[in-house]
């Protein structure tokens, strides 16, 4: 593209707020729903399994679609599909909000999730094809910020809008900002570079998309299913089948939907597995800390959301700050501050109990939010840095399609982990507990002063029995909540070394972004 092209390219603040404005309404819709759930059971006259599945096949379109991104970018341009993204993204959001029962807005969420799932790859290609490499940490760190914080008031905004307005306004909020996007995309942001492709590689997005849905369903209805039932079995055993038919399908093809050889470049190899693992270990928080404070501690959606919100703010300044020092010091030292960090805040979290402060977990969550905002955004762009500019779009692709998987087994590991560990310490208790222990004496004591009060002890073993039962499913709960933190903070100790693999970074002058090849 000529000069006269290159002129008209908006300033770096400009194109990444257009971008992220995008990326964070995506992002903020995968969690502002969860607290509404209970309520859209009374009103479509649902069970569990049923409303379960408007989150269920959200997930498993949008990541079934991310395969197909780059080879869309390349030959329509990534302009226009990233417009095309957000236009069904709105248009689902419009029509979930108008949904009259189950079924309905779980199809209007597969139209919603379609454009859902290419957004991220999108806008992070057009970033990289736009941003020179000089001024990446800091536009990084801002496109990050709305990966930090758009899951984390989530739950908290979504718990606001049930309380006080209608469901609906979970979805309509997206529709105006969906509109803005659009035209600002389309009028402001120059198109990429398309290019003449040759024959589609059917077998490669059939293979892809299959296998990362099966995996996704897998990953999703194991605890419901069980993970030794035949149906989930079957389902990891097609997947994995499935995965490496696409590897040599794809090793072999002269124009792969999903380009493997792109693992060659060894830094962009390093910060998968690395931003993998912290994903998970992430995503083991994301679900830990609200079901024990609503369930453990009694705390309503609002009060959990602003017991985490610290962790959002840390997190969002720590990812401004190394966006900066990104391009000073490159993505190395960031890496080896903030892992220990997250090591630490994980490590503490396990010694939660039924009555630890809310001052001291938002203490661990800062820390943590620290953490994460210095680690997260320099693996993924040095990862995505490492590969010719041209490849953006499919290191994005790639590096996009296995942390939607990773997030998965993060959120199955979790549950199975919590389940286990509690059916454990439940039983260890219970062996220790006779009607001739010091506690059921104290506690018939104390059941029998509390009945007395109310003029009635005809109740006292069946009270007693009742709180005693309460107290050991909470003292197992909060044990194994500890346990699965442990466990966490023992695997991220094992991939820290990953850390010490990146490059130290190299003085980089005049580099401009990419337009043409």
């Amino acid at each position: 593209m000529g000069s006269s092209e290159e002129k008209k390219l908006p300033g770096v603040m400009t194109i990444t707020l257009i971008i992220v404005m995008g990326t964070f309404m995506a992002l903020l819709d995968s969690s502002i729903l969860n607290v509404a759930l209970p309520k859209l059971m009374v009103l479509f006259s649902v069970d569990t399994k049923q409303i379960e599945w408007v989150l269920t096949a959200y997930m498993l379109v949008s990541g079934a679609i991310i395969p197909i991104t780059s080879y869309l970018g390349d030959r329509f341009g990534y302009r226009t599909t990233y417009v095309w993204a957000m236009a069904s993204f709105t248009i689902g959001s419009l029509l979930c909000g108008l949904a009259w029962n189950n079924p309905s807005l779980i199809v209007f969420r597969v139209i919603q999730g379609i454009g859902g799932g290419l957004i991220m790859p999108v806008g992070m290609a057009m970033m990289f094809r736009f941003i020179p490499k000089q001024k990446m940490g800091a536009a990084m760190g801002l496109f990050g910020l709305s990966m930090a914080v758009a899951p984390s008031i989530g739950p908290t905004l979504g718990g606001l809008i049930v309380e006080h307005y209608s469901w609906r306004w979970l979805f309509m909020i997206n529709v105006p900002i969906g509109i803005i996007s659009v035209f600002l995309t389309h009028f402001v942001l120059p198109e990429t570079p398309t290019r003449k492709m040759g024959k589609f590689d059917l077998w490669g997005f059939i293979l892809g998309s299959g296998s990362a849905f099966l995996f996704l369903l897998a990953l999703a209805e194991g605890e419901s299913w069980g993970w030794t039932s035949y149906e989930i079995v079957m389902l990891l055993f097609s997947a994995t089948i499935a995965l490496a038919l696409l590897i040599i399908v794809e090793l072999n093809h002269p124009e792969p939907l999903l380009d493997m050889r792109i693992f060659l470049h060894k830094e962009f190899s390093y910060s998968v597995l690395l931003g993998c693992g912290l994903f998970i270990s992430m995503i083991a928080a994301v679900i830990l800390l609200p079901i024990y404070l609503q369930s453990l501690r009694g705390y309503s959606a609002i009060q959990t959301g602003l017991v985490m919100m610290p962790q959002a703010l840390a997190m969002g300044f720590s990812m401004a700050l190394s966006g900066r020092l990104y391009d000073k010091v490159g993505a190395r030292p960031l890496i080896l501050v903030g892992i220990p960090l997250i090591l630490f805040s994980t490590y503490q979290l396990h010694t939660l109990s039924t009555d630890t402060p809310d001052s001291l977990i938002s203490f661990y969550m800062v820390i943590r939010g620290l953490g994460m905002g210095l680690s997260f955004m320099p693996i993924n762009t040095a990862g995505v840095a490492a590969v010719p500019p041209m490849k953006a779009g499919a290191a994005s692709t790639m590096s996009t399609l296995v942390r939607n998987v990773a997030g998965s087994i993060g959120i199955a590991l979790t549950t199975v982990l919590l389940e286990n560990r509690q059916f454990f310490h439940l039983h260890r208790m219970a062996e220790d507990l006779s009607l001739f222990s010091p506690s059921w004496g104290a506690m018939q004591q104390s059941t029998t002063g509390l009945l007395a009060t109310a003029g009635d002890t005809s109740a006292v073993p069946a009270a007693t029995l009742s709180m005693m039962n309460g107290q050991v499913m909470a003292q197992a709960a909060a044990w194994s909540f500890g346990d699965v933190f442990l466990i966490f903070a023992t695997f991220i100790l094992c991939i820290f070394p990953l850390a010490l693999l990146f490059k130290k970074k190299e003085k980089r002058e005049g580099e401009q972004p990419v337009f043409a090849e």
